[in-house]
C-alpha cells in the first residue's frame, strides 16, 4: 500500500528547493561581481548561478567589460549560503517536529474536529445575550443587568465569551494544581454580584479576592483553625437559635453529618442517633443560656450530660428531657456507639482557640444570615475536615443554616426566587466536610436563586465524602460540567468520552499488487469518539472542556485572573491582603527573642 500523494508532494518540494537555490546562487554571483567590477554580469543560461557554484566555470556568464568574475569569492559565498540554509532547514525541521508533538498542535487538531459546538451554537445558547434573555425571571425588578449578574463566565470559545446561566448548577473537575482557582474560581468570586459563600482549605482564593469583595459589601471570614492570616475573623455561636427545636434538630444533624462519622456509609445509623442526641444538647444549652465550653463537657462524657436532662425537663421542648435520659440509662453498648459520634462532633471544642471562636464576645460582630442575604456580602469558610481540630461539622452547620434561611426568604419573594441570588462557590468542599444538603441544593437550588458552583479534584473524591449514589446525583444535577486536564480515573474519563459523543471520519485506502495490474481503492466510514479518554487527560492548563445540558461539547480557552482588564487593581488589593497575612503569621509563629540571653552573649562575642 502506498501513501496517497506522497511522491508528487516530495517532487514539488524538491523542484521548489532547486529553484530557490538557483535564484540565490544567481543573486550572489551577480551581487559579488557588481561589487568587484562595478557592473553586473549577464547570465546566458537559466541555471548559470547553479552551474558556477557547482563547477566554478564562469562561462555561462558574460562578465563586465575589462573585468573577470571573482569566482573564488562567489563560490565561498555560495558554500556559506548552503551551510546557513542547511542549518535553517534543520532548525525548521526540529521546530516542526516539536510542534507536531506540542499542546498547540493537539488543541488545533481538536478545534478542527466536527462535533464540537460551532460559533452559532455558542452565540445562541451560551453567549452573554443568551443568558440575558432570562434576566427578567432570574433578577426580578433589576433593570439592564450585566451578563455576569445572570451567568457564570467559564471561558471563551471561537472568539466568544461563554456563559452558563446562574440557575444551572456547575461542577468543575480538575486534578490538583490544574489551575482551577487561578483560571476560573478567583474570577468567579470577583464577578459574583450578590451574596456569596465560598469555601476552601487554603487561603489562596481569599488572598486574591478579599479586598475586592470588600468594595462590594461586608465581608466575613470564619477561620477557626487560623488558616487565613486575617486579623478580624468572624465568631459564630453554634448554640444561637437552638431555642427553636426545629433549628436544634437541623443544626445537630448538620454538625454530625459534617464529621468523618457522617461521611461513613456504614455508620449512618449511629450518625443519625448521634445527631439526635446533639440536637438535645444544643437545645438544652440554648434554653439554659450555656456556652460552648459547657456544650463540650456534656458531649464529651455521658455522665455530665445529666445536667442537660434537668434543663430540658424544666425549660426545654416537651419530652426532650425524658428522651435524652432514656439514651443515658439505656444499653451501655448502644450508649457507647451513640456517644462516639457526639464526642467526635464536639471534639474541636477541646481546643481553646477554636472554642473561643465559637463564643462571640458581647458587642462583637454577629453574623446575621437574613441581613447577609440582602446585599453583595461575602462569607469565606476556611477549615479542614480532618486532623486536629477538624471543623467540618461546624462549617457544614453554618452553610446549612444560611441556605435554609435563603430557602425561606425565597418562598416569601416574588416568583419564589431570591431577589439577589445567593452564590455558593464550594472549593475543596469534599476535603472540608460532608455537606448532606449538597445533592438537593444542586438539584433544585437554581430555581430558588441558590446558585451552586462545586469544585472537585475527581468524582471519586465526592464518592468518598458522600455515597456513590449521592456523588452520582451531584454529577447528574450539574447541568454544566467543566473539566480540566490531568485526570487519571480511567472509568470516569470513559464516561466523559461517551458523554461527548462521536464523530464521523471517511478514510480512503489505495493498494497496488505486483501480480495483478491496476490499483484498488476502498473507502471506510469510521465512527470515532469526539475525544478519547487520553485526549481528555492531556488537555493543557489553559484549555477546558464544557458539557452543557443537551448541547454539544465546547472547547474553552481559559484566561487567568491576572490577564483580566482589572488585573492591576486586583494585584494592588492582593498585595494589601498579603501584607496583613505576613504580619499576622509573623506575630503568631515567630519565637520572641530572649533579651537576657542576648545580653549574656554580648561579652563572649566581644572577646572573640
Amino acid at each position: 500500500m502506498a501513501r496517497d500523494g506522497f511522491w508528487p508532494k516530495a517532487l514539488a518540494v524538491l523542484v521548489a528547493a532547486l529553484v530557490i537555490l538557483n535564484l540565490l546562487f544567481a543573486f550572489l554571483a551577480e551581487s559579488i561581481t557588481a561589487a568587484a567590477c562595478g557592473a553586473r554580469p549577464s547570465a546566458t543560461a537559466p541555471l548559470s548561478g547553479t552551474w558556477l557554484a557547482l563547477s566554478g566555470d564562469p562561462s555561462t556568464y558574460l562578465p563586465p567589460a575589462g573585468c573577470a568574475m571573482p569566482v573564488l569569492p562567489i563560490r565561498l559565498a555560495d558554500a556559506a549560503a548552503l551551510v546557513v540554509l542547511a542549518v535553517l532547514a534543520v532548525w525548521a525541521g526540529m521546530v516542526w517536529a516539536r510542534y507536531q508533538q506540542s499542546d498547540a498542535k493537539f488543541v488545533a487538531d481538536l478545534r478542527q474536529r466536527p462535533g464540537f459546538a460551532t460559533a452559532s451554537e455558542i452565540r445562541r445558547h451560551l453567549s452573554a445575550k443568551a443568558v440575558l434573555r432570562r434576566a427578567g425571571i432570574l433578577l426580578t425588578g433589576r433593570r439592564n443587568p450585566a451578563p455576569g449578574e445572570v451567568g457564570w463566565k467559564v471561558g471563551r470559545s471561537r472568539g466568544l465569551d461563554v456563559y452558563v446561566s446562574i440557575e444551572d448548577s456547575v461542577a468543575l473537575e480538575g486534578a490538583p494544581r490544574s489551575g482551577k482557582g487561578y483560571r476560573i474560581l478567583i474570577s468567579a468570586i470577583l464577578d459574583w454580584s450578590g451574596p456569596l459563600i465560598t469555601t476552601s482549605t487554603t487561603n489562596d482564593n481569599l488572598t486574591a479576592t478579599l479586598q475586592m469583595r470588600r468594595r462590594r459589601g461586608e465581608v466575613f471570614v470564619f477561620d477557626p483553625q487560623q488558616l487565613s492570616g486575617i486579623r478580624d475573623t468572624l465568631r459564630i455561636n453554634p448554640i444561637a437559635g437552638c431555642e427553636d427545636p426545629l433549628v436544634a434538630v437541623q443544626r445537630g444533624t448538620a454538625i454530625v453529618t459534617g464529621t468523618a462519622l457522617g461521611a461513613s456509609a456504614t455508620n449512618q445509623e449511629w450518625a443519625a442517633a448521634a445527631g439526635t442526641v446533639l440536637s438535645r444538647l444544643l437545645h438544652a444549652a440554648a434554653v439554659g443560656h450555656r456556652n460552648a465550653a459547657e456544650l463540650y463537657q456534656w458531649g464529651s462524657t455521658p455522665a455530665l450530660a445529666r445536667t442537660a436532662v434537668e434543663i430540658l425537663r424544666s425549660d426545654g421542648a416537651p419530652g426532650w428531657g425524658d428522651g435524652l435520659e432514656a439514651v443515658l440509662i439505656g444499653d451501655e453498648k448502644l450508649l457507647s456507639s451513640t456517644w462516639f459520634g457526639v464526642q467526635a462532633a464536639v471534639a474541636p471544642l477541646a481546643i481553646p482557640q477554636i472554642r473561643e471562636v465559637l463564643q462571640p464576645t458581647p458587642g462583637g460582630p454577629v453574623f446575621d444570615a437574613e441581613a447577609f442575604l440582602n446585599g453583595e456580602n461575602t462569607l469565606y469558610l476556611l477549615g479542614s475536615g480532618s486532623g486536629a481540630g477538624a471543623m467540618g461539622g461546624f462549617l457544614s452547620a453554618i452553610l446549612d443554616d444560611t441556605v435554609e434561611v435563603a430557602r425561606r426568604k425565597a418562598l416569601a419573594s416574588p416568583g419564589a426566587r431570591l431577589e439577589q441570588p445567593l452564590g455558593l462557590i464550594l472549593d475543596e468542599i469534599a476535603n472540608m466536610m460532608r455537606w448532606a444538603a449538597l445533592p438537593k441544593v444542586m438539584a433544585d437550588g437554581g430555581g430558588r436563586g441558590i446558585c451552586t458552583f462545586v469544585v472537585l479534584q475527581a468524582l471519586s473524591q465526592a464518592e468518598t465524602a458522600w455515597s456513590r449514589a449521592e456523588a452520582d446525583t451531584i454529577w447528574a444535577a450539574a447541568t454544566a460540567k467543566v473539566l480540566l486536564g490531568g485526570a487519571s480515573q480511567v472509568a470516569h474519563l470513559r464516561d466523559v468520552e461517551a458523554l461527548l459523543g462521536f464523530r464521523e471520519r471517511r478514510r480512503t485506502q489505495r493498494s497496488w499488487h505486483t501480480q495483478y495490474a491496476g490499483v484498488s481503492t476502498s473507502e471506510q466510514q469510521e465512527r470515532l469518539p469526539l475525544m478519547t479518554a487520553d485526549e481528555i487527560r492531556r488537555l493543557p492548563q489553559d484549555v477546558g472542556l464544557l458539557t452543557y445540558r443537551n448541547r454539544r461539547g465546547v472547547l474553552l480557552d481559559l484566561k487567568a485572573w491576572d490577564e483580566r482588564r482589572d488585573a492591576a487593581t486586583i494585584q494592588a488589593a492582593k498585595r494589601g491582603t498579603e501584607a496583613e497575612q505576613h504580619e499576622v503569621f509573623a506575630q503568631r509563629y515567630t519565637r520572641p527573642t530572649n533579651t537576657a540571653d542576648a545580653a549574656g552573649s554580648a561579652p563572649a562575642e566581644e572577646e572573640s
